[in-house]
């Protein structure tokens, strides 16, 4: 997506730092990354939590700790041109340490927009919330690809965060999140949804203890919520000894779940019917038909002032 698009709606695409821009994460002279509007390093009000890019002095303090960012490095290649772009919590290789649940909705037939009517705002912008727990939210995802197994396949991605709708969408890149050159698929598109999603925001910050994605991807619901268990045994090979595709986007799904887990966030899927999910697959559309691919990984955040 160009960077016109983001900042009309309010958003940042996280690359390289600016200490100049107010409203998104700044730099101080020892290197620390804050928030812009505030100066601080965990920020309720921005609910930004840039913890992670402490010292090297504070770093020392987790040498011994197995689930440290010490043991779970960056994985940017310094001087690799085909790195990610990442300001953002540092991207973790999970080993299936944490697996999520299945979402069980009250009934079959309640839509998800039914049970999670949105009613809470946050600095104008609502979010999809439970109607029975305020601390659960919602997130619509879907990925796309035009010509998906064939010659010239471009595929997009998208999540819904909120009602109105607030969407946010792109094109899959051309590398992965290790820089590696990658292929256009659904399948990668949609599991690059779910990892768009949660790093979109700090969501503890707002209060949100569980994460509900909902999602019509079989792929991604089974995978998640019980092939990686299967695959994390067995080295990354399937029952019949193949090798898991997609395995580089896995791996950094499952250090997500490892990563909100430990700061209190519980992520649940619901698989949903496809028509049910009209929004974000029209966005991911639309994003896969854009001709820009972008050539390395990008996050993206949403950053409120």
């Amino acid at each position: 997506m160009p960077l016109g698009w983001y900042l009309a709606q309010g958003l940042y695409p996280i690359g390289p730092s600016s200490s100049d821009d107010e409203e998104g994460p700044c730099e101080l002279p020892n290197g620390q990354i804050v928030c812009g509007p505030h100066g601080l390093v965990v920020c309720g009000k921005c609910c930004t939590d840039y913890s992670f890019m402490s010292s090297s002095s504070d770093k020392d303090d987790y040498d011994d700790d197995d689930d440290s960012p010490m043991n779970n490095p960056p994985i940017n290649k310094d001087g690799d041109p085909g790195a990610p772009h990442s300001l953002g919590p540092e991207m973790r290789i999970g080993g299936g340490r944490v697996i999520p649940e299945r979402f069980t909705p009250p009934t079959t037939s309640i839509m998800p927009t039914e049970l999670f009517r949105g009613q809470k705002t946050y600095f104008g912008l609502t979010r999809y919330i439970h109607r029975d727990d305020p601390q659960a939210v919602l997130i619509f995802t879907d990925g796309a690809c035009l010509n998906n197994g064939q010659p010239n396949p471009k595929a997009g991605w998208a999540i819904v965060y909120g009602p109105g709708p607030l969407i946010v969408s792109g094109r899959l890149e051309r590398t992965g999140p290790f820089g590696d050159e990658s292929i256009q698929s659904s399948n990668r598109a949609e599991l690059r949804a779910v990892i768009a999603a949660l790093r979109f925001r700090h969501w503890p910050g707002e209060g949100f203890t569980t994460m509900v994605i909902a999602t019509d991807s079989e792929y991604v619901v089974e995978g998640s919520t019980k092939w990686v268990r299967t695959w994390t045994r067995n080295d990354w090979k399937t029952n019949a000894g193949a090798d898991v595709k997609n395995k580089d986007l896995w791996e950094i799904l499952l250090g997500e779940f490892e990563r909100w887990m430990e700061k209190g966030l519980s992520i649940k899927f619901w698989r949903i019917p496809r028509d049910w999910n009209n929004t974000a697959d029209a966005a991911a559309k639309w994003a896969a038909s854009e001709n820009e691919v972008p050539n390395r990984w990008k996050d993206v955040i949403l950053v409120l002032s």
